[in-house]
């Protein structure tokens, strides 16, 4: 039985997760320059989008951005005239998104008390804004109302075996109950749920009732509230410590996936989750055009992404590639392999090449 919630209306809150290395839009993406900091248009960052799109629905003043602490000389910049500073919460090691948003909202509860808090990553291309907060304002309603945790869904286009499968089961107030969660199901087992109908995919936005998660920890993860409220009472040394020897899975698997009486809400946004080169590409182009930026110059070419700040770069000729020039390296790829370029850092790595990574 779903349990409503008593106050009419809580404080609304918005905790963006920035943690991701984004290892596959590699050379771009650095262990110093982490995804959410890179610009698909050469202006706002994906992290500065997610951040605006969020407002006025929810207030400047309770966006929260969580990011890794030894992130700090990027993020603090990154985040000056968006968030008020003291929004900006550091993980003393990086322990994965259930330990992030166990952690996140923990601070953020501290501050306002019982409240409904938007989780998204910081890393994600959706359009347009304005659709983005209606679908948003019904899961904030919806997860105040029922003192739960809602799930944003988004409509698959193929048997993707990188994204969680929701079921849609029976409607509730704009929404409806999620009858079953499974997360990066094999491609037999995608297919068939994409042959039967009535799944989603899992956009990686939840919202929340702090008391949902609460009792969700609590029945899923435990140890992990207690362990946190230690930390908050210890010495920065000693707090480091007991942090980095959290170990939970991803939220996906170690709670969602566990959980019964989820709620979602279907998205009314068009959504990418921008994870390759080939991934920003089906976000922003079309199959016929080119995705130029810096000093490129272009002859006769179909499908390609190019981007040299410092150098000319010559394309003659050439179709479906990667072309990324940053001064220290160079990557030519097939867009349609560009997936594989996590194997590029792993390589590095094995050979010592830290200077790249």
């Amino acid at each position: 039985m779903i349990r409503k919630a008593g106050p009419a209306r809580l404080p609304r809150a918005a905790l963006i997760i920035a943690g991701g290395s984004g290892s596959r839009l590699w050379p771009l993406s650095r262990a110093q320059r982490p995804k959410p900091l890179l610009t698909l248009d050469g202006k706002a960052t994906l992290l500065a989008q997610t951040i605006l799109r969020h407002q006025p629905l929810i207030p400047r003043e309770h966006i929260f951005v969580i990011a890794p602490t030894a992130l700090q000389p990027v993020f603090k910049p990154a985040t000056h005239g968006l968030i008020p500073p003291t929004n900006l919460i550091f993980e003393p090691h990086a322990r994965g998104t259930t330990v992030a948003i166990a952690y996140g909202i923990a601070q953020i509860a501290r501050r306002l008390g019982d409240c409904v808090v938007a989780v998204a990553p910081a890393d994600h291309y959706l359009t347009p804004p304005s659709a983005f907060r209606a679908t948003l304002r019904g899961a904030l309603s919806l997860a105040a109302s029922q003192l739960a945790i809602v799930l944003v869904g988004i409509v698959p286009s193929s048997a993707d075996v990188g994204y969680g499968y929701l079921k849609m089961g029976r409607p509730i107030r704009g929404g409806f109950e999620v009858e079953r969660f499974v997360e990066k199901p094999n491609r037999p087992a995608a297919e068939r749920m994409l042959a039967k109908g009535g799944f989603l995919w899992n956009a990686g936005i939840f919202v929340m009732h702090t008391e949902a998660l609460a009792r969700a920890l609590k029945t899923h993860c435990p140890g992990l509230p207690e362990a946190l409220d230690q930390i908050s009472r210890m010495a920065p040394d000693k707090a480091r410590a007991r942090f980095s020897k959290l170990r939970f899975d991803s939220f996906d698997y170690a709670v969602l996936e566990k959980s019964r009486g989820l709620l979602a809400v279907p998205a009314r946004f068009r959504w990418h989750d921008v994870g390759s080169w080939e991934g920003l590409w089906k976000a922003t182009h079309r199959p016929d055009s080119n995705a130029l930026q810096g000093s490129v110059l272009n002859l006769d070419t179909r499908g390609v992404i190019a981007h040299s700040p410092r150098r000319l770069m010559v394309l003659l000729g050439v179709e479906d590639l990667v072309a990324v020039d940053t001064g220290d390296t160079i990557l030519i790829a097939r867009r349609s392999r560009s997936e594989q370029v996590r194997k590029v850092v792993e390589e590095l790595k094995r050979r010592g090449l830290r200077d790249y990574l």
